[in-house]
């Protein structure tokens, strides 16, 4: 009995050591691949002139089918929080996204890559009261572990914001009750 406990054991032990580390790359169907670079990662930036800080976490769903970014914004005791799904739409030939927050409020939007840029040309948002208003917002790659967002609206900036790749660890320290 013990020699085929050992046996199975000693087989495992060789089979795992015959497969290959598991890439630990994220992996994205291949038309969500310009977005790659914040997959599996969490990142940080602060609002111009103030002490607020944005925290996001990017992670592929559904064997890459899909990208999610979940984030937070505390704000004292409260946190605003939202969530985005970024996927394929194969008719319209473009990256869609759907992001909900805490306030009741959605947006759908489409993103096109251009470069190290990436452009989100038409985010229209819809509060809770169904007032709509329209974004675009340009994210640029700055760096291996930083990038940036300039949002717009009727041509007007209206946040800037500078952001760097943070742990997991760091994104559930600095929001109350975790990112997720």
């Amino acid at each position: 009995m013990h020699r085929q406990v050992l046996t199975a054991f000693s087989g495992a032990l060789l089979l795992a050591a015959a497969s290959p580390a598991q890439d630990e790359t994220p992996v994205l169907r291949p038309e969500l691949m310009p977005l790659a670079f914040l997959a599996g990662s969490c990142w940080t930036g602060v609002f111009p002139g103030s002490e607020t800080f944005d925290v996001h976490c990017y992670e592929p769903v559904y064997g890459g089918q899909y990208l999610r970014d979940v984030h937070a914004v505390p704000q004292g005791a409260e946190v605003y929080r939202g969530e985005t799904l970024y996927h394929w739409d194969a008719e319209a030939g473009v990256i869609t996204y759907r992001y909900y927050n805490s306030g009741g409020g959605v947006s759908d939007g489409t993103m096109t890559p251009d470069g190290g840029r990436m452009l989100f040309p038409d985010e229209t948002h819809r509060g809770q009261d169904g007032e709509a208003r329209v974004f675009s917002t340009v994210m640029e790659i700055t760096g291996p572990d930083g990038y940036s967002i300039v949002t717009s609206e009727e041509g007007a900036v209206v946040m800037a914001i500078e952001f760097s790749r943070i742990s997991r660890q760091d994104a559930d320290e600095m929001v109350p009750g975790g990112i997720w």
